[in-house]
Parts: C-alpha cells; structure tokens; sequence
C-alpha cells in the first residue's frame, strides 16, 4: 500500500509550538509530509499547493482550512486534523457529496484550559493576588476572606470538555461541585459526582465560585446577565475561561464595580477588550490575554494520534460533524 500523503499548512512559527521533535518524527513515520517553509500564516493557494494530492491535511490557528476554495482542489483529502480548538468554520456545502473526516484537537486544549481554570480557582479564593499587591505598599495581614477551595461551593456552567475535567480536577478538594447544563440528565450527573441544577440563577446564587465552560452559540450568547450576577454571593469569584459573547459584559461590570465579587476574565466580547474598557481598570477584575488553552505540544501529539489512528482504520479523539454543531464550540 502507499504511503499516504500529509500536508501541513501551519506556518513554521507556530509548528514549532505544537509539534515535539518527537511527535515530528512520528508524524514523518507514517507518510510522506510536506511541510510549510513560511515563518507567517499562508494564503489559500499556497495551502492548495502543499495539499493539491494529500490524504490528510493538518492546519490550526490563522491558517487556511477545507473551505470553498481549498475543498474542490484536493480531491483526494479523506482527513483534515484541526490542532486547535473551534471547526464550525469548516462546515458548509462545499463539503456535500465529500467523504472527509473533520477531527479538532479541542481535547488537548481542554487540558490546558482546565488546569487554568482549577489554577485561578485556587488562587482566586485566597485572594492571592490581591494580597500581593497590597504587599506592595507595605506590610499587610492576610485577607480576611481569604479561603481553601474545599471550603467553597463550586458551580460549574457546560459539561463540556473543558467543563468536565475541571470536574474531575476539582473532586479531589472535595468541594461541593453544582452543574447547569440542559443537555446532562440526572443520571450523568451523579456518575460525574456532581449536583445538576436546572435554574442557572439558582447555581450563581449556591456558589462560592462559579466558572463558565459553555460554547459561544446564538443560545448562549449573554447566558449570564444582571440576573445572575447579581444572585452571585458577595464574595464569590466569577471565572471565565470559555468565551466573552456568553457574558453581559455591561452587567458584570455593574455588578463588579459595587465590590461584592470578584471576576477573573481570560476572555471577552470583542476581543481584546476595549483599551478604555471597565474590565481594564477594576480592582477585583484580573484580565488574562486569552492564554488558558495556548498552543503548546500536547496540541500536536494529539493531531498525531488522530492521523495515526485514522490510518489504522480507527478514529480519531475527536470527530465533529454537522450535526453537532448546535451544541459545540
């Protein structure tokens, strides 16, 4: 049988953050791979040329994907590996009548993400960073408020891939873990050990912390508003690692500038936030540069594995279709 062709269309900066010498040297064992020689994002047709006669393509970030233009010029195409996260982009009639598998690497980002998240949680509830600053000016006592995570209740928005490993982070300090998700049954919640809430408000209001895991979908969009976070606790730490169109940025700013709770924000709609905006001024708001997931090369070995496990008439750790699309990111 022939080796089966793999293109690469990510540009030579942002390949050397996904893929591991090894995982390159994997990649090369199972077919013949063409790799981009750009330093910067290619252009469509240049991805067309590395890709014209591939079995498998493999893009990521700010690169050329199986489109309306790239589609039909790669007839041979069975397999396109998205090392990132979001493939909706993907999806249109120009896939009708292709037999293409679309595979993301959403998974090993979901890693990072959670590990962030449970990482913020921690420190968010100490009240770390605020003591720290204070330090700054002089000695200072610790914060009053100052708490352990297994001490706090935590509510968790979206058993999605992000949403359920930081679940699965978070059992091990034994806190109280309350769900909202309408697409989990109550029989998926308790093998996830967690209580399912029906009422989003509800949720805001039992948590100590609250940390938003739900895709950016027209029936998200501003899922959290004045009503939720004004049932927040004072107190509570508001955490989101997911996506800024989710949140009713004006009424979390409303809410945060009365001091009762603090956000923790990787992300915003638009994004990056306004230079101006309330988020960049706030006491008891900390604003990250959307780096909770990141490209690093657990990205890559998966997109690997996917490739490998496809060739070997498996499936890869991932595969989204059409259909899934009114649910995933």
């Amino acid at each position: 049988m022939d080796r089966p062709a793999i293109g690469i269309v990510i540009h030579t900066a942002l390949a050397q953050r996904l893929f591991s010498p090894e995982d390159r040297a994997r990649l090369q064992s199972l077919g013949h791979v063409t790799w981009t020689d750009s330093p910067k994002p290619i252009s469509v047709d240049e991805a067309i040329a590395i890709v014209r006669n591939c079995d498998i393509g493999v893009g990521s970030w700010s690169t050329p994907y199986p489109d309306a233009a790239l589609t039909p010029a790669c007839p041979r195409l069975r397999l396109w590996v998205h090392a990132a996260g979001t493939v909706r982009h993907m999806f249109g009639p120009h896939l009708a009548g292709r037999d293409i598998t679309i595979a993301s690497c959403a998974p090993a980002i979901a890693d990072n993400v959670a590990a962030t998240t449970v990482g913020i949680a921690l420190v968010a509830v100490k009240r770390i960073f605020e003591n720290a600053l204070a330090n700054r000016r002089g000695p200072v006592s610790a914060p009053a408020d100052s708490r352990n995570l297994w001490c706090c209740t935590v509510g968790v928005i979206g058993a999605s891939q992000v949403g359920r490993r930081v679940m699965r982070l978070l059992r091990q300090f034994e806190c109280p873990l309350l769900l909202y998700d309408p697409y989990v049954t109550e029989g998926e919640a308790a093998e996830m050990g967690v209580t399912l809430m029906r009422d989003l408000t509800a949720l805001c209001a039992a948590s100590d912390v609250v940390t938003l895991h739900a895709p950016s979908l027209p029936s998200t969009r501003h899922m959290l508003s004045a009503t939720q976070f004004q049932a927040m606790r004072d107190g509570a730490v508001f955490i989101n690692t997911a996506r800024g169109a989710c949140v009713d940025e004006a009424a979390l700013v409303a809410e945060c500038r009365k001091g009762r709770i603090t956000a923790w924000l990787d992300v915003t709609d638009p994004e990056p936030a306004a230079a101006d905006s309330p988020l960049r001024s706030l006491a008891n708001v900390f604003l990250t540069s959307h780096l909770a997931g990141g490209a690093d090369y657990r990205i890559g070995r998966q997109a690997v594995d996917d490739i490998e496990a496809f060739l070997r008439g498996g499936r890869p750790k991932m595969v989204v279709t059409a259909d899934m699309l009114d649910r995933v990111a």
